[in-house]
């Protein structure tokens, strides 16, 4: 082998080494995937008395659109504090984790892989964990405990004040802020098989008494709807008069600022030559004539000697007239007390349901039309009220219920059109059929004009809406 024959050998040993090498290097560190499963849905967090219900519906994907999601618990944390002003900041997720007292810890089903169970496993039927995509709802009782505040932000607050006593500022006297109303706030938090979390948005209820609820409602129906009526609760928020307006009132009658005196009933008026009017530019106004079709005039004499100068002025038909002025209220008044019509929905499975609101508003009326009508079926219907306390809502336990089965008590419409056709040996009768859904068919009857009782002519009802009488 020549010398450059080893040289080209050695090169190419030297390079597939160096290739060698460096597949063995390590590069940078890349991110781990992290899946994070997306937030609850439907949440609703809603205060009964002495009861507080949370209620939200599973995920079924991660953050990232990936599916089934990585979700292995939810968590329900809760903690009651009385708000300051100026608010404190919002604590973080795990700051909120490590100040507040868990309601619950929900374990997640996981998703079934395969429809093959080993004997071993626990079979779906026999598992109680909610699954993906179901809705779950959790109830919390208000107890002594949970009505005692705590201060998260004590510590940094105390620094805070610390470090504004080292400067020298001038205090004024005023009365310090009032701290608000004593609310618990309720967060829910997923949990991924990993151990990563992410939080719903924040939900508070106040903790204020609760307004007294109506009797247990009056429920009656009709044909078409059903319709729900309650008195009025003790102790119920009355609509004040600069808080709210009535929606049915009429408008305020208007009024002129002052008395005017009627407009003067004169035909014309001469004046003397030399008197030199104001309103007539400085000409000469010698006589002012009002025909029928002017409208009717007022005149203000102002004694100018040696002339006198009249002035014309509109007649009080004609002066625009200044509505009273909106009245105001002195102090800020809660708004009236507002009901919500709920209904109760039986679970299969017997697990706790929150009361589903029949109403998408609150109610300012004791009563309402439930058009959801539907013969066969049970409904139960119970009213709460609703009051406004340091701007969050708060509610009533709800009233008594009232359970009814609705039936179909009502008869058919009269057929309309009646006409009778006579041929040999037989009256022919034909109607406008009647759209009745449950429609069992048609009775015939005859009598003798005048006077006679009218006797069935068929033993059944006539399915058709026709009919010949050969008898």
């Amino acid at each position: 082998m020549t010398l450059l024959g080893r040289q080209s050998t050695l090169f190419v040993g030297l390079a597939v080494a160096v290739q060698l090498w460096g597949c063995g290097k390590k590069g940078p560190p890349e991110v781990p995937l992290l899946l994070l499963p997306d937030l609850v849905t439907d949440l609703m967090v809603r205060r009964f008395g002495e009861e507080v219900h949370v209620s939200f519906t599973l995920p079924t994907r991660n953050q990232d659109g990936t599916a089934p999601a990585d979700l292995d618990r939810v968590d329900v944390y809760a903690m009651t504090t009385q708000p300051r002003f100026p608010r404190d900041r919002i604590l973080e997720l795990d700051e909120f984790e490590e100040a507040a007292t868990m309601v619950v810890s929900i374990e997640v089903r996981p998703p079934q892989v395969s429809d093959n169970i080993d004997a071993g496993e626990v079979k779906a039927a026999d598992d109680l964990r909610p699954v993906q995509g179901f809705p779950v709802a959790i109830y919390e009782t208000l107890t002594a405990e949970t009505l005692v505040p705590i201060d998260p932000w004590e510590d940094e607050r105390r620094e805070d004040d610390e470090e504004e006593l080292e400067k020298p500022t001038f205090v004024p006297l005023v009365t310090p802020p009032q701290p608000g109303p004593l609310q618990r706030e309720y967060a829910v938090v997923v949990v991924s098989g990993g151990g990563n979390e992410a939080e719903a948005m924040r939900i508070a209820v106040p903790l204020g008494v609760a307004p007294s609820p109506p009797p247990a409602p009056v429920v009656t129906y009709t044909e078409e709807a059903i319709n729900i009526s309650w008195e009025l609760p003790p102790g119920v928020r009355a609509v004040v008069q600069g808080s709210e307006i009535f929606p049915e009132a009429a408008p305020l009658p208007s009024r002129p600022l002052v008395e005017w005196p009627p407009a003067a009933a004169i035909s014309s008026v001469t004046l003397p030559p030399d008197n030199q009017s104001n309103t007539g530019a400085g000409q000469a106004v010698t006589d002012l004539s009002l025909t029928p079709a002017s409208p009717p005039l007022r005149f203000s004499t102002i004694i100018a000697w040696p002339h006198v100068e009249v002035i014309p002025t509109r007649s009080l038909d004609s002066v625009p007239l200044l509505p009273f002025l909106p009245s105001s209220p002195i102090i800020d008044w809660p708004p009236a007390s507002r009901y919500g019509l709920y209904e109760f929905m039986e679970s299969q499975d017997g697990s706790q349901t929150i009361p589903q609101p029949v109403n998408a508003t609150p109610l300012t009326v004791t009563s309402y039309a439930d058009e959801r009508l539907e013969f066969g079926l049970e409904r139960c219907y119970a009213i709460g009220t609703l009051d406004v306390l340091g701007g969050l809502d708060v509610r009533s336990v709800l009233s008594g219920r009232t359970c009814l089965t609705f039936v179909d008590i009502f008869p058919p419409v009269v057929p309309q059109g009646l006409t009778a056709v006579s041929g040999e040996g037989a009256i022919s009768l034909i109607w406008n059929p009647n759209d009745e859904e449950d429609l069992a068919g048609y009775l015939v009857l005859r009598g003798l004009s005048p006077g006679e009782t009218l006797q069935p002519l068929t033993s059944e009802p006539v399915m058709e809406n026709i009919y010949r009488d050969s008898a």
